[in-house]
């Protein structure tokens, strides 16, 4: 006999399955053996997944009068997203954006319609000590905040247009402290295309296109007193150097990528040690007959670079993504595209009428992107729309020196495993996170201390012990020293990269009474090849307990 009532809670409860089985993030099972080594186990309702997640509308409109759309994405430090769109249009001076937060796999968490800030001003206020600059809700302002919570903002609008740019300061209370101030003069700064990035120790910079010939940048140490003078980057009077798009790494490195018009538009790209001086001239990300549309970067934690450009132009074109090694330097050369990538010309949304993708990377090493969507025109349909592209499953280890060590981990489908040995005593702390095919992540912290085991009378202890090289940083050579004053049956020193793999294991040898040993290391692996530019470890072993160990930095 039908029972409706029956049929009725069966169809509930089958609906709730279906809408929120997808909504349960990824979990862990961390532990750690005697010897320290730590072992995460990862299991999930969904596949976890590297690679990009279906895209999610976020806004749309069936007319709007304006070429296209102005739209902005943020981050805070909890991992929230903040994604908005400028209302203005051709015939309506609505200077406002509809802003949406985000929960981490897209889903829109609060929607805010003509929404421009607290006061008005372009701040996201997410608690009393953290800003967010999303933006004005005018095409030409572009900020950054610092870290003292001071928002900078920069445009190049005013009477003058694009001969001058224009500095706005605004505190963490939302209000006002400069206005519109003239710091640079006399350029012909194109498009509105003013850059900012604030470094961790305060220092602004600023990246245009000067005339659409000249990559050029400029930097204040003061909090924007004052500024260097314009310095160009990269030069060509015979075709358009545009639309730039600027970052920096944790080592104070500055990133920056443009669009060069050749007849096809290439993605171009150059990096600045923290003094100024050119770590890697101007190198192209892509090939002759691809053509790229205002490409924008961002940083991640290894300091890998993530990009996100429109092929094509802004009528119409594919979302594409690319993914280079950001530790690399090449002593003021140009480095080829292969040299230089990770992830080559990715394409995340094949549709033919995608437009100004933007990117951010969390704490997760996860990319989120939006982009615009639809013809290009007054008074045409426009969309936006939001797509993630999962990381590998990540174990990022907090070293008691301070350092981060990221190790990848193993297995696929819902089961994922990594492990980790401490390279020295002390207290860890470990996060892990994954993302599933839904694009929910989870993350989980486990915290231990390693003290070091089964030392004996025999054995060497960590206060007897002087560890060092030089030079520090080094290419391609570099002498490691130590001396004792116990004495051990055998010493090895062992060296390993960030991802706790080691590289290469330096020749054992008996330590015979005190005194200094030393030993070089040139820089190859266990196949006498040569490893890349980056941060390294070198550990002193004694009878299989590591006892002491230091970072060293190899530059190319």
């Amino acid at each position: 006999m039908f029972n409706s009532k029956m049929y009725l809670v069966v169809l509930l409860v089958l609906l709730s399955s279906l809408c929120f089985a997808d909504l349960i993030p990824p979990t862990f099972e961390i532990t750690h053996t005697e010897n320290g080594d730590v072992t995460i186990l990862v299991t999930s309702d969904e596949d976890l997944h590297s690679g990009w997640v279906d895209e999610k509308l976020i806004w749309s409109v069936g007319n709007f009068y304006n070429w296209s759309l102005n739209t902005r994405l943020e981050k805070d430090p909890q991992n929230n997203l903040y994604a908005a769109v400028q209302l203005t249009e051709q015939n309506n001076t609505n200077y406002n954006f509809d802003m949406f937060k985000l929960e981490n796999n897209g889903e829109i968490a609060e929607t805010n319609l003509n929404w421009n800030g607290p006061g008005g001003n372009p701040l996201i206020i997410n608690n009393p000590d953290e800003n967010i600059y999303l933006g004005q809700p005018t095409i030409e302002v572009e900020g950054a905040v610092d870290n003292n919570n001071i928002t900078y903002t920069f445009s190049t609008w005013n009477s003058d247009r694009w001969s001058t740019i224009y500095f706005s300061k605004i505190d963490a209370d939302g209000n006002v402290l400069i206005t519109n101030e003239p710091i640079i003069t006399g350029i012909d700064a194109w498009a509105f295309g003013i850059r900012p990035a604030i470094d961790s120790n305060n220092r602004i910079y600023i990246v245009w296109s000067n005339g659409m010939h000249d990559i050029t940048y400029a930097y204040s140490d003061d909090e924007g007193d004052s500024w260097s003078d314009p310095a160009s980057l990269a030069y060509n009077a015979d075709e358009q150097m545009n639309k730039p798009d600027i970052c920096y790494d944790s080592n104070g490195n500055v990133h920056i990528v443009w669009q060069r018009y050749s007849y096809f538009n290439l993605l171009a790209y150059m990096k600045l040690r923290p003094d100024g001086s050119v770590a890697i001239a101007e190198s192209h990300l892509t090939q002759n007959n691809t053509s790229v549309w205002c490409p924008r970067i961002d940083v991640d934690e290894q300091d890998n670079l993530h990009i996100t450009w429109a092929k094509s132009g802004q009528n119409q074109g594919r979302a594409q993504y690319t993914k280079i090694n950001g530790n690399l330097d090449a002593n003021g050369a140009s480095l080829t595209d292969d040299e230089l990538t990770l992830i080559q010309e990715e394409v995340f949304e094949p549709a033919t009428n995608v437009r100004y993708p933007k990117c951010i990377v969390d704490g997760y090493e996860n990319v989120h992107t939006i982009y615009e969507q639809g013809d290009y025109g007054l008074n045409t349909p426009k969309s936006f729309y939001y797509r993630k592209r999962n990381s590998s499953p990540l174990l990022r280890i907090e070293c008691p020196d301070d350092s981060i060590l990221f190790v990848e981990m193993t297995g696929g489908g819902t089961g994922w495993e990594g492990t980790f040995t401490p390279p020295e005593n002390g207290e860890y702390n470990v996060r892990v996170s994954a993302s599933d095919v839904d694009g929910n992540t989870g993350v989980d912290n486990y915290q231990f201390e390693y003290p070091g085991t089964g030392i004996n009378d025999q054995e060497l202890l960590l206060a007897d012990i002087q560890l060092s090289n030089f030079p520090n940083p080094f290419n391609p050579t570099t002498t490691i020293s130590f001396s004792v004053t116990q004495t051990s049956n055998f010493v090895t020193l062992e060296i390993y990269n960030l991802k706790g793999q080691k590289v290469k294991m330096l020749y054992p040898f008996p330590n015979r009474g005190l005194g200094t040993r030393s030993i070089i290391w040139n820089g190859t692996d266990e196949n006498n090849q040569p490893v890349s530019s980056g941060i390294y470890f070198y550990k002193l072993v004694s009878e299989g307990i590591n006892i002491a160990s230091k970072k060293m930095l190899l530059l190319k």
